[in-house]
């Protein structure tokens, strides 16, 4: 039985990836991307399992997970302004090799 972190984190993804791919296909621009980052609620996940976050090894993916996605809401306008749009398929991919390495229900 997956723990109950899987479920809010990989909801989470589930989100954040289709918005990833609409803002490399030029579908939304930055700011409604930005706009719509700032809607995920990765701060509460990652307020409401901190301490098993810091104590579980176990959950180092979904932690990775998680600092991506708030890594983008709080840092998304310097890293396209230095890295480009392409920034988000870097991202994109490296959320859907975690996601992977997420137990199945």
């Amino acid at each position: 039985m997956p723990h109950p972190i899987n479920k809010p984190v990989s909801e989470l993804i589930n989100r954040a990836v289709p918005l990833m791919d609409a803002f490399m296909r030029d579908r939304i621009d930055e700011e409604q991307y930005a706009e719509e980052l700032n809607r995920l609620d990765v701060d509460s996940v990652m307020v409401a399992f901190e301490d098993e976050l810091k104590k579980d090894a176990r959950l180092v993916y979904y932690l990775d997970a998680l600092m991506i996605l708030s890594s983008l809401q709080h840092e998304l306008h310097f890293q396209v302004a230095e890295y480009g749009a392409n920034v988000a398929k870097e991202d994109m991919r490296n959320l859907q090799e975690l996601a992977a390495k997420f137990p199945k229900n």
